[in-house]
């Protein structure tokens, strides 16, 4: 059995930032690539859905990236699901086909949404445990989306947190921090929420405050690390 099993598309992104051009793998890479950093010792397996390719424009001065994806550009028709203790599907809202969720059996379901169709999947979120939602990609009232959730929605956005399954709702702040690059944050948000829930004592919001301060952490080390580059 694995730890985590992400589902999802797989993509080359072309990230433009101050008009230089740098290639990178992202979406479920981004997850994966934060789930490692955090702990080398996870069984992460990667399931992709499909295949595809995105342009990303970054402004570190203003904490700010917009991109164009093409997410379905080859699309695996054979997908198996995994026998994994998390499940966690990226980008819900775009999959060509999320009828998979209906056919996992084991372990705990998440899923993030991210520009696209909003309302596309929308039938799929019964089987969620947590849905992960960023202030800019919030489609509908915060309450009516907590009861299409199984579980709880978890919206964020840099200044904090708020959680809710529709009856309980807890917030969190924290500083923002500003001229980063926050190129993959919700990824990295998402994936360290799961590591704190999956192998730790933490409650709810417990793993909300050790999301935020590890993207926080992981945040600033790629941009050291790019800064170095350059």
């Amino acid at each position: 059995m694995h730890d985590i099993t992400l589902y999802g598309h797989l993509t080359v992104d072309r990230v433009f930032e101050n008009f230089k051009e740098n290639l990178s793998l992202g979406a479920i890479a981004n997850s994966w690539d934060a789930l490692t950093k955090i702990d080398p010792t996870l069984s992460v397996k990667l399931n992709p859905t499909s295949i595809g390719e995105a342009i990303i424009l970054v402004d570190k001065d203003k904490n700010f990236r917009l991109g164009q994806p093409q997410l379905n550009v080859k699309v695996n028709d054979f997908l198996q699901v995994e026998n994994s203790r998390w499940h966690h599907i990226m980008y819900l809202n775009s999959l060509h086909d999320a009828s998979f969720l209906s056919t996992i059996k084991t372990g705990i379901i998440s899923a993030d949404i991210t520009v696209g169709e909003k309302n596309k999947n929308l039938e799929y979120l019964k089987f969620i445990d947590y849905l992960f939602v960023s202030d800019e990609d919030l489609f509908m009232d915060l309450q009516e989306l907590s009861e299409l959730v199984k579980g709880w929605v978890v919206l964020h956005y840099p200044s904090g947190s708020v959680i809710t399954d529709g009856n309980t709702t807890h917030k969190y702040e924290t500083n923002v921090v500003d001229g980063l690059n926050v190129l993959g944050a919700g990824d990295i948000f998402a994936s360290s929420f799961i590591f704190s829930s999956l192998n730790t004592k933490n409650s709810i919001k417990d793993s909300v405050k050790f999301a935020h301060s590890k993207t926080l952490e992981l945040l600033l080390q790629k941009n050291r690390r790019h800064t170095n580059e350059q």
